[in-house]
């Protein structure tokens, strides 16, 4: 009866030393993280102190620049209208990609008409579409979106693809077993299975996004942070371009950290807290 008891109580506590380690080792991850974003912001610093003002701008100098841009009121409607542009473009690229990679994973009439043109088009550099976009649909924000969705859409599509896909067949036998219909399969299995799969699309489409943002404002547009680096460029302001720099350089690392944390709630089995 001892022995029982003590086994049942190692199976109870067990848990709590996973939890306590898994806790301990994402602090330590946390603070390698935090160190190594010092030690970067350091080594800008001291490659300032070694450059001329008017080729390079340290963090100090970029933090002034970016404080006198918002007093004057300046960097927020840039901020509003590529704030704009992602958003919009990134929702729509989520709406379209999550289900078109779905419909190819259970669908193989519906992979075999999208396969290669996702291939294809995810092979095409945004940079030559961007200034046929820009032709095609003017230098508003239309273009734009475009840009931002052909971006981070395939991204989606592909993980969402391969999340799916690599679904254990084993369950969908355990499941047809049962009797379980095919949306309940979907439901109960193939979204779950997929789910991180999706939300690494979602970075990778994020971190693409912004680049299609940069692209279209670089190639023709009147508003945005792009357009202000572009602007800031051609007259030499350094600290100027740089807090365009860090601004879309912060946007990418913010979205990666939010997505994470999503990735974190909603598929704790991914996170490997064991070394």
């Amino acid at each position: 009866m001892t022995k029982a008891f003590s086994e049942t109580a190692m199976q109870e506590k067990w848990p709590d030393i996973e939890d306590e380690k898994g806790a301990a080792l994402r602090r330590r991850y946390t603070v390698l993280g935090g160190l190594s974003l010092v030690l970067g912001v350091v080594a800008w610093q001291v490659s300032a102190l070694f450059t001329s003002k008017l080729f390079f701008a340290g963090p100090w100098q970029t933090v002034e620049a970016f404080v006198k841009l918002l007093r004057s009121g300046e960097l927020q409607p840039q901020l509003w209208v590529s704030g704009q542009e992602f958003f919009y473009g990134f929702g729509l690229a989520a709406l379209a990609g999550v289900p078109l990679g779905f419909a190819m994973a259970v669908s193989r009439s519906v992979e075999a008409v999208a396969d290669p043109w996702t291939s294809i088009l995810y092979a095409t550099p945004r940079l030559a579409l961007g200034p046929l976009l820009i032709v095609w649909l003017g230098i508003g924000i239309s273009s734009k979106v475009v840009l931002v969705f052909l971006g981070a859409v395939f991204p989606i599509v592909i993980n969402t693809y391969a999340g799916a896909k690599n679904i254990d067949a084993q369950m969908k036998l355990v499941a047809h077993a049962f009797g379980a219909t095919r949306w309940q399969q979907f439901r109960s299995i193939l979204v779950p299975g997929a789910l991180p799969h999706v939300i690494s699309g979602f970075r990778i489409g994020a971190i693409q996004g912004i680049l299609g943002v940069i692209v279209g404002e670089f190639f023709g547009s009147r508003r945005g942070v792009g357009n202000m680096i572009f602007a800031a460029a051609e007259t030499f302001d350094t600290a100027k371009m740089f807090v365009g720099i860090a601004i879309f350089a912060v946007g990418g690392l913010l979205a990666s950290f939010a997505l994470r944390a999503v990735e974190k709630w909603y598929a704790p089995w991914r996170q490997n807290v064991l070394e």
